[in-house]
């Protein structure tokens, strides 16, 4: 506890514990049905007696469970991963640092799964939680997820919202053997364990040890309840681990801190839908009266098929439970005395309209709740007939949908306190995100002046002399810390596909289409810039150094124009050449052709002028 202020009294606890099981058991009791009508227990030990007594046999058709697996389906489908902004433009490289840690953590404690049984309770009991706390583990201190079961969960009865944001305290319940109490806390623990057997005046069973004890301790198996309690005092949210008897753990401010600093709980609940009451429940409750309805129809009907009625003279059989016996066989034999009226008339219309209100309670339970499309069971002329009607049985889901994308924000938040708050020292996460490439991300690492000198060097920029002076004198000094988590100030948004982050993705979206259709005119450097892809800027490296013409290239392109163009005049020369002498040729010999006819002519040979 803070310094002077007194730790409360563990019966104020206990109180406060009493309190949410007191209250809460009317609606607790309900939330088992509700599960028992999942697991297909939907009828009475009364009922099933009465079934039997009439030769029927205890037939449920459990229409429930195909429409909660149905529902947490398409949770599973929509998920979306958690994604951290950066405030500021110039942390956009640490943000994804944080994206890689929180789902680091969420791949090692297997979210997903834990993720599934806490939808489940929200739809089926009405309410489900999970702990986000810290262990140490071999490399460090690990971040915790740990699925709350919805019987060991209790809180505050006064509290209204979904999210349990106004509750004055929380808790978990669980039972633990008397070794493992000793181990935990010592032979003090163990005095407080084995106080616990008293007689408790409480009659509920959902907190209950399975199996089932009324009191705070088993002697038998030297088991006791402890309870794991969060409240909110003056603002401030503290810790016990008490029994009955006392304090296991004393009183203290949670150590878990928020984003602004300050002691949260580490329980993050959701429920799916609440009454005026205060009352949690799922969507299987609404499903339970027409799912009784069609059980206790089909029995009806069953029995009026095999039931007959009979309009009988006094005296008209001898033995009247034999000719009952008779009348129920389909063979049946019935002597009647002579001259005795009787009249048996089967009970078809009855079981007609038993069999008509059957299907008017199938339609109602397909039609409310879920809707048939997203079961699969529809018949649509189209692909996108279907789509139009499972986004119908989806609207009526909304809340429930929207109950999980928040708890799943939350959680997503409380991880990243928690490495905030507890990863102070240098960490590498595993990446994988890129299925050809394994990568790892280095949290809290000291960059020493070597490592900047070396970074300056590879691209090929001029070392500052001031840190050149500093490489001289200690290349291993620490000049700064790569991804400090404790110093990282990032929004946690859900990455959802449906829907835009913010104004910047939905002017990102409106480009692309633009690019699409005119991709001469929009250039793609322009395009990648306005992403928010992790390695834009590698890729507009490698657009650059496409565009960019390589030197070698150039001076081989130009040896190729040069020797292209000689060869050219080469062959100019040599046609002109060939030309000329083809010329000089012909010309010769039409001189000589004319000398020899003037010689023909006159007989003596005839110089020719200009020859």
């Amino acid at each position: 506890m803070e310094q002077g202020k007194e730790a409360p009294d563990v019966d104020k606890l206990v109180k406060q514990f009493e309190e949410s099981q007191d209250q809460g058991r009317e609606n607790r009791e309900l939330s088992e049905r509700d599960r028992d009508y999942y697991d297909g227990y939907q009828l009475t030990d009364e009922e099933i007696a009465t079934l039997q007594s009439r030769g029927q046999p205890p037939v449920v058709f459990n229409r429930i469970a195909p429409k909660v697996d149905a529902v947490l389906g398409f949770e599973r489908r929509m998920r979306t991963d958690p994604k951290a902004y950066p405030r500021t433009p110039k942390h956009e490289d640490e943000a994804n640092s944080v994206t890689d840690a929180i789902r680091y953590v969420l791949d090692d404690q297997r979210w997903d799964q834990k993720r599934s049984d806490v939808a489940e309770n929200g739809f089926v009991e009405g309410a489900g939680a999970i702990t986000v706390t810290v262990a140490q583990g071999r490399s460090g201190i690990d971040v915790i997820l740990t699925h709350v079961p919805w019987d060991r969960f209790y809180f505050d009865p006064y509290s209204r919202t979904r999210d349990f944001s106004d509750a004055a305290y929380m808790g978990v319940v669980v039972w633990m053997d008397e070794d493992d109490v000793e181990a935990k806390w010592g032979e003090e623990g163990v005095k407080l364990a084995t106080a616990c057997l008293d007689s408790s005046d409480w009659s509920g069973d959902t907190y209950d040890d399975r199996p089932r004890y009324t009191a705070w301790a088993d002697a038998k198996r030297r088991r006791v309840r402890v309870c794991q309690h969060y409240w909110r005092k003056a603002g401030v949210w503290h810790t016990a681990i008490f029994c009955r008897a006392g304090y296991l753990e004393e009183p203290a401010v949670s150590p878990y801190l928020d984003e602004d600093d300050q002691p949260s709980c580490p329980l993050i609940a959701v429920s799916c839908y609440i009454d005026r009451e205060n009352n949690r429940y799922g969507g299987v409750r609404r499903m339970i009266s027409p799912q009784d309805e069609i059980n206790k129809r089909r029995s009806k009907a069953l029995h009026y098929l095999n039931s007959r009625q009979v309009i009988a003279e006094h005296g008209a059989v001898e033995n009247i439970g034999k000719a009952k016996e008779e009348l129920a066989r389909p063979d049946g034999w019935v002597e009647v005395n002579p001259e005795s009226k009787i009249e048996i008339q089967p009970n078809v219309q009855m079981a007609a309209g038993e069999m008509q209100l059957l299907a008017e309670a199938k339609a109602e339970i397909d039609a409310s709740g879920v809707n048939p499309a997203l079961e699969g069971d529809v018949n649509a002329p189209s692909g996108r007939a279907v789509e139009a009607l499972q986004q119908a049985g989806l609207a009526e889901l909304t809340k429930f949908f929207d109950a999980q994308r928040d708890w799943g924000w939350r959680v997503y938040r409380a991880v990243w306190n928690r490495i905030r708050q507890y990863w102070d020292e240098e960490r590498w996460i595993r990446v994988t995100d890129d299925e050809n490439n394994l990568r790892w991300v280095a949290l809290n690492k000291p960059v020493t002046v070597e490592d900047e000198v070396r970074k300056l060097v590879e691209a090929g920029q001029p070392v500052p002399p001031q840190l050149e002076q500093a490489f001289m004198a200690n290349p291993q000094a620490v000049v700064r810390m790569s991804n400090p988590v404790a110093d990282l100030d990032v929004d946690i948004v859900m990455q959802d596909a449906p829907d835009s982050v913010n104004i910047q993705s939905e002017q990102f979206q409106m480009l692309t289409e633009m690019w699409s259709k005119a991709p001469d005119r929009i250039p793609l450097e322009m395009v990648i810039e306005a992403s928010t892809l992790r390695n834009k800027e590698q890729l507009l490296e490698h657009l650059k150094s496409q565009q960019q013409p390589n030197p070698l290239m150039e001076r081989k392109a130009t040896a190729d124009v040069a020797k292209t163009e000689s060869e050219a005049a080469k062959n100019f020369a040599a046609a002109e050449k060939d030309a000329a002498d083809a010329n000089a040729t012909t010309q010769q010999s039409n001189v000589q052709a004319v000398q020899a006819h003037l010689a023909a002519e006159f007989g003596t040979p005839v110089p020719l002028i200009g020859v």
